[in-house]
Order: structure tokens, then sequence, then C-alpha cells
């Protein structure tokens, strides 16, 4: 077995003064897999001179003092050493009787006759006299295992662990083979105490690693080493060490449920599953002994491709493992339904007696019940494939079952987390009221995330009582008072939201000085450092959970008030229009305080706007926006604080009267005393700004905001122009998936319109990765849906996957009428098949640039396309006929430049006049063919043609430099330098 992560090192070789003892560790018989440094040994077990004897005498004089001199022993060992090493013959074949072990040897008659009376002495308890004849025996001998063992033995008696382990640890490093002297000593590390406890457990493992190394199928010793070395944070060794286990001890589960922990700490979750999977198939062929594998064994398994997020996967596997630990391996019928578990419905009807192959009382009923955590597990799976239908069936069978069961606790609360996520509220709170009802602890989250749930369907006074709940456990919870202080905020008790607004402010500065006074502690002491880091660990301790206590919503606003309030805030909204046309041109010009000033003043007026529930009738179906309004997030974005004292501002400035939102626009043209047409340009102006000069997402809530809008929603103009900032905003910032998805809103819109495809294109390459968003999947299946329509309409023959018409007919159709195109259209074609070439399937291009070419035959563009694609399919491996395809190619790159260069065809007979512009693109795009395929004597000419337009002629988009650069190129890997140094002088160089 191979493990390179462990190693031996020089053990003890300063504290032990044995440099000597590396032979006898790191010979034939040590493992060099396991191989540790010297700081896995106690540094404190290694000093002999460290030796005491019964009265207390420190042992480091000489024999005369009847103790044991390091310096003595140093000279001894050195002697030692080199008859080992004499001995065992370093570089000579090994004998056929092995090699002896140290320990082994015939030692001398007086090494043999004072052994003797030492373990004579021990046995009738005479301990200080069994000393001192150990003693002597090492002085002469220092090498006798004997004489460490017992003098161990003495320690022992005597109740100086410690020393006892230095003297095995001597011991074991004198016979090597010695590995239950090995596990001992690792044990006695382990049960060592002090300020050093982890150098103790490094030295276990040390001792572990030479226990194994002299019984390599110790199992015990080899489980206990990789236990170890999980707890000191060694996973990758402590893995090692349970595969090893595997090795010897295959498909035992209590070994592979370690494993499969520390693969899931380590980041390899594929490997712990093929383990689990070999395991099944062993155990289906070989039987399952004793249940080897049961339900908790699948539960792991199916976890491990839960967290690979592969949830077809884990469906399988719980339908396939389950059915064979029922003994119903043979109802293989169950794996082709998809879609369903009707298998483990708890009746056979009306679903599972459905299914044609199913026999009712073949087996018992009980075989088709899961155990309910795989039944959650199954359900989890099917709600991430989005099948929500079959998630709630099973997420049923654990509310019916166990909701009074506080066991299952930790079930209801993963599927409502689930449930969460995935944005399905009203029924993740059914469950998370499961997890409240049986809870004897405040689980903080949990209420947030309710509240979260409760504000989503805009249920606003729960979401209140939520974080109310959150107070009263944890009064100093800033952050859920910060949302009640939003809630009383946009439900119009303005005093009740400035005192937390104040609270919080006034908890911060608190905090700040608690802070404060909390460095100047740990400057003075590195105790009061620790009690402090421990103390804040219990941030939010465990609170009982108060009685819930529904609040009276205050701040109603009387009918006289409400016209009172509405004058003043549209007073206040033509102020800050005007402060907005005053700032303009300053903005314009970039000035970083105008700039400021302006988003926030136009963030003001956007949130206005946004929070008039008139202008948005239908939000209660919408996904619940938040109360964090995007004023606010630029606050947030510049800290916290900034954020709470925007608030503070906002609170105080408004509680000169009370807000109420008005239930309709004073007049159906203007609202807050401008018209629909300027608030449209504030959004647009403010989402432009937004995306210059601070965030872009930003900038994309602000146009969907503007987006359902119902004045602009139903304003086809007021539309357009909503998306084309969009899509001015996402060119800006270079984010070409936006860019594809705003785009394929025109193309939708103004279906078949070539304008539509010319502005997806133009938009998309704006940016760096435009390219692989380009020719993406999404992008292909939908301009080939809309090909399909287009086809479906003119052959009048339906066609599987076509797109609907969407785009209306221009003025003068009837309302409502969609646009049905009377011919193809050439720019829908070609963009498709540019996006299959930009994909290398030229091949599948082809077939749509010769349509292309059909229907318009003399197109320069469509020309070139098909050259270019048949050149490029020549130079791929798959090509069958590479030159016939290079000369294809060529031909029409011929006929582009007799196209594009106005030279008369055969039916024409004068000549055109040609803009120096299109002949120099004509010369350097054959040019480039011609090098692409390797003919670089004929690309030669056309770049001088091109050098040589260039210097005739001024020409917009000039290609003197790409001609020259190329041409260089050609010139230096022909070896050619002199031509390519003229060539770069005169052309290229500045």
């Amino acid at each position: 077995m191979e493990h390179d992560d462990f190693g031996d090192g020089d053990f003890m070789n300063e504290e032990f003064g044995a440099e000597e003892f590396d032979e006898v560790y790191h010979g034939e018989d040590s493992d060099p897999d396991y191989a540790e440094s010297d700081e896995d040994i106690d540094p404190a077990l290694g000093a002999l001179d460290d030796f005491t004897d019964d009265e207390g005498r420190t042992i480091h004089s000489d024999i005369g003092d009847e103790n044991i001199s390091l310096n003595a022993l140093n000279d001894e060992m050195d002697t030692f050493h080199a008859d080992l090493r004499a001995a065992s013959g370093f570089k000579k074949p090994r004998h056929t009787g092995g090699r002896r072990q140290i320990g082994d040897e015939i030692y001398s008659f007086e090494i043999r006759g004072l052994l003797g009376q030492a373990n004579s002495a021990y046995a009738f308890g005479k301990l200080d006299e069994a000393m001192k004849l150990v003693k002597q025996i090492i002085h002469i001998e220092p090498g006798v295992y004997s004489a460490w063992k017992i003098l161990g033995e003495i320690f022992k008696e005597k109740g100086d662990k410690r020393k006892c382990l230095l003297a095995w640890l001597t011991a074991a490093h004198a016979r090597p083979k010695d590995w239950e002297l090995w596990v001992m000593c690792a044990k006695m590390s382990l049960d060592q105490y002090g300020t050093d406890n982890r150098a103790y457990k490094d030295q276990a493992v040390y001792c572990y690693n030479r226990a194994i190394s002299a019984k390599p199928d110790n199992i015990d010793a080899i489980y206990d080493r990789a236990l170890l070395l999980k707890e000191l944070g060694g996973l990758n060794k402590a893995a090692e060490g349970f595969v090893t286990l595997n090795r010897l001890l295959p498909n035992d589960m209590s070994v592979l449920k370690e494993l499969a922990g520390l693969y899931i700490e380590m980041g390899k979750v594929p490997e712990a599953i093929e383990y689990y999977r070999r395991s099944v198939e062993h155990f289906k062929a070989a039987g399952n002994p004793e249940n080897a594998f049961g339900w908790s064994e699948l539960n792991i398994f199916v976890e491990l491709y839960c967290l690979e997020k592969q949830w077809a996967e884990a469906i399988d596997t719980i339908g396939s493992v389950g059915r064979w630990l029922y003994g119903r391996a043979a109802e293989t019928y169950w794996d082709k339904i998809d879609g369903d578990d009707r298998e483990w419905d708890s009746d056979d009807r009306p679903r599972r007696c459905m299914v044609r192959e199913f026999e009712a009382g073949r087996f018992q009923k009980e075989s088709y019940c899961l155990p309910m955590e795989l039944r959650v597990k199954l359900g989890l799976c099917r709600l991430r494939l989005e099948n929500m239908e079959e998630a709630m069936h099973h997420f049923q069978h654990l509310y019916t079952e166990a909701r009074d069961s506080p066991s299952y606790s930790d079930l209801f609360q993963e599927v409502g987390d689930a449930l969460y996520g995935g944005a399905h509220f009203n029924e993740a709170i059914a469950y998370y009221s499961v997890v409240v009802e049986g809870a004897v602890y405040l689980d903080r989250k949990l209420w947030f995330n309710m509240a979260d749930c409760y504000k989503s369907l805009d249920n606003i006074e729960d979401a209140e009582d939520c974080y109310g709940t959150i107070l009263e456990a944890y009064p100093k919870d800033d952050e859920a008072m910060m949302q009640l202080a939003g809630i009383y905020e946009v439900t119009g008790r303005k005093v009740e939201a400035l005192d937390l607004v104040n609270q919080i402010i006034g908890m911060r500065r608190e905090r700040e000085k608690a802070e404060k006074v909390e460095k100047a502690m740990k400057a003075v002491t590195a105790t009061a450092q620790q009690a402090e880091e421990a103390e804040s660990l219990a941030f939010f301790p465990n609170q009982p959970i108060p009685e819930r206590v529904k609040r009276k919503r205050t701040g109603i606003l009387s009918e006289a008030e409400k016209v009172e309030m509405n004058a003043k805030r549209t007073e206040q909204t033509e102020i800050r229009y005007r402060k907005l046309e005053y700032l303009r041109s300053s903005m314009e010009a970039g000035d970083p305080e105008a700039v400021k000033e302006w988003l926030d003043t136009a963030g003001d007026l956007v949130d206005d706007f946004r929070n008039t529930r008139a202008l948005y009738p239908h939000e209660r179906r919408n996904k619940f926006k938040g109360f964090m309004t995007t004023a606010q997030r630029r606050a947030l974005a510049l800290g916290e604080t900034r954020r709470i004292e925007k608030m503070q501002d906002r609170l105080k400035q408004s509680l000169t009267f009370e807000e109420e939102e008005i239930e309709e626009p004073e007049h159906l043209s203007r609202f807050r005393g401008l018209d629909f047409d300027t608030w449209l340009y504030i959004f647009m102006q403010y989402a432009i700004c937004l995306a210059k000069y601070d965030n872009h997402q930003d900038a994309y809530d602000v146009c969907n905001v503007a987006k359902d809008a119902n004045v602009f929603y139903h304003s086809k103009k007021r539309t357009f122009i909503i998306y084309i900032t969009w899509l001015a905003c996402a060119i800006h910032v270079g984010d070409s998936d936006s860019c594809s998805t705003l785009s394929r809103w025109f193309m939708t819109t103004f279906q078949f319109k070539t304008e539509a495809y010319n502005l997806f294109t133009a938009s998309i390459t704006a940016s760096k990765n435009g390219l692989e968003v380009f020719h993406n999947n999404a992008n292909q299946k939908y301009l080939l849906r809309q090909i399909k329509a287009m086809d479906q309409v003119l052959t009048g023959e339906r066609k599987t996957g076509a797109a609907n018409l969407t785009g209306e007919c221009p003025s003068g159709g009837a309302l409502g009428e969609k646009y049905v195109p009377k011919e193809a259209d050439v720019g829908l074609i070609m963009l498709y098949a540019h996006i299959l070439a930009s994909g290398k399937s030229y091949l599948s291009a082809l077939n749509y640039y010769t349509r292309a070419y059909a229907l318009v035959p003399g197109d320069a563009l469509i020309t070139f396309c098909i050259g270019l694609a048949y050149l490029h399919r020549s130079m791929q491996r798959q090509s069958e006929n590479r030159h016939i395809m290079a000369l294809q190619g060529v031909s029409f790159i011929f006929d582009y430049y007799d196209i594009r260069c106005g030279k008369p065809a055969e039916q024409e007979e004068v000549q055109k006049d040609v803009r120096p512009e299109e002949r120099q693109e004509a010369e350097y795009n054959v040019g480039r063919a011609f090098q692409h395929i390797g003919l670089t004597h004929l690309a030669i000419p056309y770049y001088e043609h091109v050098l040589q337009i260039s210097e005739e002629n001024t020409i917009d988009g000039d290609l003197k430099w790409e001609a020259a650069y190329n041409l260089q190129m050609i010139y230096m890997t022909s070896g050619n330098a002199k031509l390519a140094a003229e060539v770069t002088e005169r052309y290229l160089v500045i």
C-alpha cells in the first residue's frame, strides 16, 4: 500500500541524542510511505537525562553516579549503529534466512547476566535495584530491547507514565517489528494531556504509522490512525487510511460511511458515489448478509447524489435499490415510468394499478412504502426537477403522517427551506408552521424566511408579526428592526418607523463604542482577547419562543388629510423635477457631484412613482419585489450606516404630514403634476445614468419597473422606448447575455423583419464574450423555431416545433391581427446560418447559405459566406474530399470578388463604378482566403493591391494595417526577413 503523504523523518535526533537511530527505523523494515518529521514526536519525551529515580534525583551523570550519561550513550550508540550497519549489509543482497531484527541479537554473557538480575529484581518488587541494573545494561549496550522494556515497566509501576512512554518508544525503535508495542505507545500518547496535546496526537500518528509498517494488515491500527488524522484535520491522509481499510474489508459499510463523510468535506463526492455504487452491485450479486446494506446506507447514497445535484440519478437509485431491499428487484418495469413515483404510492389505486405489468397482491403492501427520510428526498429531487405536483405528493405524506412527531421537525424544515428557495411561498409557510409549533427555541433564520414568504404573498400583517416575534426574543436584532421599519414606512406609520430607525442608530453607536473598548482590552491582555472572542461567538443565543402578538395598524388618514398630503407631495415632485433640470447639463458633462445629486433625486422620484399602487394594478400577482427601493440600494452600496441615515432623513421630512398611497392618478395623462411622457423620460434617463455611473443591475431594475407600469405597458411606443433603453444599457456595460434576451423581444415583436435580426447581431457582438452567447443553444433553437414558423406559413405544411406568429401587422391592418410573411426573410436565414458557422457546423450552415443564395443570387455577402464555409469545411479533419471543397470555396470567393469589384458578368457588358473601399475589401478578403488555406504565394499580390489602393485613395476603414501585418507574417515564416522589415518600417511603424 502506498501513502505518499505520510513520512517518518528523523526521530528525536536532538532530543535522544541518537542520530544513529536513523538506520534503525529508516532501514528495510521501516515504512517509507508513512514517514513523519521530528515534530511528530513529543520533544519532552526524548531526553533521557530527564529520567529521575525514586528519590527525585536527575539521571544525567556518569555510571559512577549510577546514572546514564547522554554523551556516553551517544558514543555507545555510534558503535552500536556502525555494528548494526555492518551486520545488516547495507548494499548487499538479503540472505535467504531473512534479516535479523534489533533485539534478537545474541548478547554478551555480561549483558545476559545483568538482564537476568534486572528481571529478578523487578519480579520481587525491587524497582530501584532493577533500575540501576537496567542503566548499566544501557550504558554497555544502548540497543538492548529488553532493557528499555523493563525500564518502561519500572516507570509504569512508579506511576510516571510520561517516562514509561519514553522508554517504550526507545524499545520500539530497538525492535521496529513489535507492532503491539507501537500501538501501545500510540494509545499512551493519546492519554497525555497538557498545552502540547497536539504534539502528543502527532506522536500517536507516528506510532500508528510504525505499527502499520510492521503489520500492514493491522485493521484496528489503520482505523484508529484514520480517525485521529481526521480529528487533526489531515483529511487526505485520513481518506487514504479508509481506502486502505476498504481494500482490506471490502464493502464494510461503516468504513464507507466514514470515507463518504471525508470525501464530502474534501469536495470529492463523485468518488464516494462510485464506492457506494460498487457496494450496491456487490451486495446485489452476492447477497446481503445480515442486512449489511440497509435503508440508512441508501439514505447516505442518495444524499451523495443530491450533493452533486444529480436529481434524476438520485430518483433512479431510490427506486432500484429500494425495490431490491424489499425483495422486489424483479419489478424492473417501474424504471420505464418517467415523471412520477406511483410505485411508492400508499395505495394501489388510482395510479399503481394503471401499470399493465403490476400484479396486485404479489408482494406485501408494506414493500411499496418508503422510509420518511427517503420519501422526503424523493420529493426534494422532484422539486429540483420542477415537478411540483409530484413533489407535493411526497411532501403531503410527511405532512399527514408526521405532523405531530417532533422527531421529524428537521424534515419539515428541510422541505420548507426547499419550497422557500423555489419561490413556493404559500406551501413553504405550511411546513414552517409545523416546525414553529413544535420548537422549543426560536430559530431566527426560520422566522426571517417566514417573513419573506408573507411579504412575497403580500401579507404584510403576518410579515410584521414575524419580525415582531424575532424582536421579542432578540430585542437588539437590527436586521429585524430595519425590516419592520420598512413595513411601517410603506404602511404609513412614519412615527413608529422613525422610532425604530433611531433605535438602530443608537444601538450602532453603542456597538461602535463597545468595539473600541474591546480593542483596547485586546491590546492590554491576551486573556481578555480570548474571553471576548469566546463571548462574541454567541451573538444570537437560543431564546424561548415568545407568544405572537398581533399589532394594530395606526396612522390611517381622513379624506381631507389625504387631499392635503397629495397636494404637498405634488409640490415636492415638481421641486425635485426642477432640480433635475437644473443639474442635467452638469450631469451630462460627467461632473461627479452633479451625477450623485441627480441620481439621488431621480431615485426618489422613481420610488414615489413605483410605490403608487394605482399605477401597478396587477402587482399583487407578481413576485414580491421587497421594500428596499432602488434609491435605498444605492445608499446600501455606500454602506449600511448611510442607508439607515438616509431612511432617517426621509422619515423626518415626511413627518410634516402623513403619507398615504393614492388610489387613482389625479388625471389620466398626469401624475404628481408631470405628464407620463416626462415620467418615462425620468425613468429612462435614470436607467442610463445608473448604467454609466453606478450599478447596471439597478438600471435593469428601473427598466423592468417602468415596463410593468400600466400607463407604459399599454403604449407600444413607450414599451419600445423602454426596451431600446434597456438594450442600450446592456450594450454599454457589455452584457451579452442581457443583449441576447432583450433582442429576442424585438425579434418576437417585429417578427420576420430584417432590422430586428440585424439589431440582435449588432448588440450581441458589442461585448467580449458575445461570440459564445451568439451561437449558444438557446439562440440557435429560438431562430430555428422562427424559420420553421416562416416555412410553415409559406408552404402551408405543418412544421414540428414551429414558433407562433407574434408580430402585429403594420398600420392599416385589423387591430391585433398577426403579421403573416409573404416571402422568406433572407436576414433570418442568414443569421441562423451565421450561428451554425460560428459553431463550426459548416455543412449545416451551407444548407441555409445556399438557400439564401437562391433567393438573392447576386449578393456579395452571401456569396462570400458560402466560399468561407467551403474553405473552413475543407480544413476540418472530418472533410471527405478537402480538395474539392477548397476548389468550391475558392470559386465562390472569386465570384464574390467579381461582384464586389464590379466586373461584368456574362449577361452584363458594362463595368460598374466601384468605390475604393469596396475594391480594397475584396482584395483583402481574397488574400486572406488564400493565406488561410496555406497558399501564401497567391495571397501576396492581393495584399500588395490593398496597400496600393490605400496609397492612392483616402479610405474609411482602411485595411492597410491588417494587410501589412499579414504580409509581414508571410515574409517572416518564409524566411525573408528583409522584406518583412521593409513592410514593417513602411506601414506598421508609427
